[in-house]
């Protein structure tokens, strides 16, 4: 499935392990390297802007110097989390759609990462939800809001199965692709139904060509009336095809759960959310995006989207060599929103005279040095 972020957040750790080769070499004093190659966004913002460091620790810590770590970063000001390498780093996100006025939100199952809530963006306001039910098989998630809705409610409406799908028909999807790059603002692509079927011809399943970002999953595909056909899913995988065709890249494979399933799901779900559920009647496609909300994974408090918030890991190799001193203790820092590294400190070659207390606290105060000096 296309839309997880695990694949953005291993490409964000592999940037901040290759970051401390800018120390390799360096003497075995701790040392301080700021990025002077950085985008003109990232020059322009002030390193006291940020207010939050999400902390990237070490696979092993023997030495327990994480909790220390944590307690020098909360002295200079920042609220400290403490993230798990092996996961995304940012809360999943998809997209959804209102199917009851009562505020029942279909999305797939996926976006929501295993979690229980979410944080639904509808109309430009926020709202919190929790899960009534999610299938991983059928990928696809209800969601109730827990808020009351505004008068009036766009919800979106499903084409009967009386209306066959056919190929060649123009579909469209709307919701919120890449929205750290691109904004909060809904985003529709157009294209066609390419096959009635999905992979290896499974019915369940329709395949279209309206071009699909991560943040698309679990929005609706419709069609030009703006009757729902079915739920965004997924892609192919662009690398694994490369590598089974021998370098061939496929271009805008996509695929949607088709109504009757999803409908069938909902009648599992919620017999109210069932209910609630109505079919060709008009609304057009401008009413969609009253309609589509983005879905976080999780309650996400702020709204910043990540404007305060500093990526920070730390790397290091402890040994006892007639007492305890680190090969390697680097601090790399990151903007969370671009990637791009900001600044490295601390030691990052092997040295016999260097002393684990003295690493320490100097690392900690040229981290506090860079911070200030912007």
């Amino acid at each position: 499935m296309f839309l997880s972020p695990t694949a953005l957040s291993r490409n964000r750790l592999g940037l901040m392990m290759a970051s401390t080769v800018l120390l390799q070499g360096c003497v075995a004093a701790t040392q301080l390297v700021q990025n002077d190659k950085a985008s003109e966004e990232v020059k322009a913002r002030s390193y006291k802007s940020y207010k939050q460091v999400l902390l990237i620790p070490p696979k092993e810590d023997p030495r327990n110097v994480v909790p220390r770590t944590v307690s020098e970063l909360e002295n200079m000001g920042f609220k400290v989390q403490l993230i798990d390498a092996g996961k995304p780093i940012d809360a999943a996100q998809g997209t959804g759609f209102l199917i009851g006025a009562d505020g029942f939100v279909l999305t797939c199952a996926h976006v929501l990462g295993g979690v229980q809530d979410a944080t639904v963006t509808l109309n430009d306001k926020r709202y919190f939800a929790d899960l009534v039910k999610a299938d991983k098989d059928a990928d696809l998630a209800l969601l109730k809001l827990r808020d009351k809705l505004p008068e009036p409610v766009a919800t979106l409406h499903f084409r009967d199965a009386a209306h066959a799908y056919s190929m060649g028909e123009d579909v469209f999807t709307i919701g919120y692709p890449l929205s750290r790059l691109l904004g909060n603002g809904e985003r529709m692509t157009k294209g066609v139904v390419s096959a009635t079927t999905g992979i290896r011809d499974d019915t369940k399943h329709l395949q279209f060509s309206a071009e699909v970002q991560p943040g698309n999953s679990g929005g609706p595909l419709l069609d030009h009336e703006g009757y729902v056909l079915g739920v965004v899913q997924k892609t192919l995988n662009p690398w694994r095809v490369m590598q089974a065709t021998g370098g061939a890249l496929p271009q805008n494979i996509n695929f949607s759960i088709k109504n009757q399933p999803v409908i069938d799901f909902v009648q599992s779900a919620s017999a109210r959310a069932f209910e609630q559920l109505s079919f060709n009647n008009p609304g057009g496609l401008e009413a969609a995006g009253r309609a589509v909300a983005k879905i976080q994974a999780g309650i996400v408090e702020s709204d910043a989207e990540g404007h305060d918030k500093l990526v920070v890991r730390l790397n290091y190799i402890s040994i006892w060599d007639m007492w305890y001193r680190f090969r390697l203790f680097v601090l790399a820092a990151f903007d969370f929103e671009t990637q791009e590294p900001l600044f490295v400190a601390g030691q990052g070659s092997d040295s016999m005279f260097s002393n684990e207390e003295v690493v320490m606290a100097d690392t900690f105060a040229q981290f506090r040095k860079a911070i200030e000096s912007r």
